[in-house]
């Protein structure tokens, strides 16, 4: 498999990409694949991240966790902190109903992530518009 290129336009496509396929399946489906849903908005606020570290030359690393990606990008962009709330349940709610068996994703637990992943695009999207205007 070739390797993605790591450019801030890769990374915000792929996000991008994460966020329609949560819409979609929030949108579209029933029963609602909460679990699923919540995976996908987390991996597109991993790929929002992991966006703003390419803008500012840093080879983002190969981790998962939101709060630490956050913590990253705060170095580059200190407002980035508002978000660390957000990036904190967005992994909790994304990671552990999809790793045990035993516990499911309520749908408005689903719906509160999709709604935080949301918030934190926008949020990025009015800081950092370059990430978001297909700068490479």
């Amino acid at each position: 498999m070739a390797k993605q290129a790591n450019t801030p336009r890769n990374w915000y496509l792929l996000a991008e990409r994460d966020m329609d396929v949560a819409d979609h399946l929030a949108n579209t489906m029933r029963p609602v694949p909460t679990a699923p849903i919540a995976f996908f908005c987390q991996q597109a606020v991993e790929k929002y991240l992991k966006g703003i570290l390419a803008i500012f030359g840093d080879d983002p690393p190969f981790i998962h966790d939101l709060p630490e990606l956050c913590k990253l990008a705060e170095k580059h962009h200190p407002e980035c902190i508002q978000i660390s709330p957000l990036c904190t349940i967005i992994t909790q709610f994304s990671t552990q109903p999809r790793y045990d068996l035993g516990i499911s994703l309520s749908e408005e637990d689903m719906r509160l992530v999709l709604a935080h992943a949301k918030t934190i695009r926008s949020f990025l999207q009015k800081e950092i518009p370059s990430l978001f205007l297909g700068e490479s």
